[in-house]
Parts: C-alpha cells; sequence; structure tokens
C-alpha cells in the first residue's frame, strides 16, 4: 500500500469511527431524555348527570406514591387543572359535590400522554 492509499484508508476509518460516536451519542441522548420524568397535567370539566357543569365542585388527585392530596375547587363551567404532576408517579382523580362523590379516574404511570382530560360526573339525587 502506498502512503496516499495509507492516508485515505486511515481517513476513511476515522470517518467511520466519529460517525459511530455520533450515533451511539445521539441514541444515548435519546434515551436519557426518555428516562427523566416529566411533567404532566389533569383537566377536565366537572357536571351532573345531564351533562350541566357544576361550579364549586372540589376535585381531589391523590399521588399512590407520596400519599399526598391536591384538591382544586371548580369555576363557574365546571373545569380544573392539575399542573405538574410526575410521570412517574400514577394518581387517582374524583370530583365532590354536596357530598356526592363522582367515579374515580386513574392515571396510570405508565401513560406516556403529557396531557388527560377526564369528565367526572356526578349523579345528584
Amino acid at each position: 500500500m502506498d502512503s496516499v492509499s495509507a492516508v485515505g484508508f486511515c481517513m476513511r476509518t476515522y470517518r467511520i469511527r466519529v460517525a459511530t460516536l455520533v450515533v451511539y451519542a445521539t441514541a444515548f441522548s435519546a434515551l436519557s431524555a426518555a428516562g427523566q420524568p416529566t411533567d404532566r397535567t389533569v383537566s377536565g370539566t366537572v357536571m351532573d348527570r345531564h351533562h350541566e357543569p357544576l361550579a364549586g365542585a372540589i376535585v381531589q388527585v391523590h399521588s399512590e406514591t407520596t400519599l399526598s392530596v391536591a384538591s382544586y375547587i371548580t369555576d363557574r363551567n365546571g373545569q380544573y387543572v392539575f399542573k405538574h404532576l410526575s410521570s412517574d408517579d400514577s394518581y387517582n382523580v374524583f370530583a365532590t359535590y354536596r357530598g356526592v362523590r363522582s367515579k374515580e379516574r386513574r392515571l396510570s404511570k405508565f401513560d406516556s400522554k403529557p396531557d388527560r382530560q377526564f369528565r367526572l360526573v356526578i349523579k345528584l339525587p
């Protein structure tokens, strides 16, 4: 092999190694970012059985990991929102209005959607 061929061979080998490192670095950073906990948002509307919004209903989100509870009082349109919920935790969401409770909805840590909406129905007597 003459010196020109040897230099060409070394440059090709160098380029292949650099390209391989770039591919590995990109894949590693994507995997690292995928493993990071992210914030999620749960929002929705509390309604009665006739699909009328319930202003002043209390919506609660219970964390399964930390056992913490967050509460929100619905606005005049029956809407609520909980922001900055961890993707590493599962949550149970329900509403109460005048002592009557909705069915519980579950937000699993295995659910990959960053934003979820739950319509909570309270069957008033």
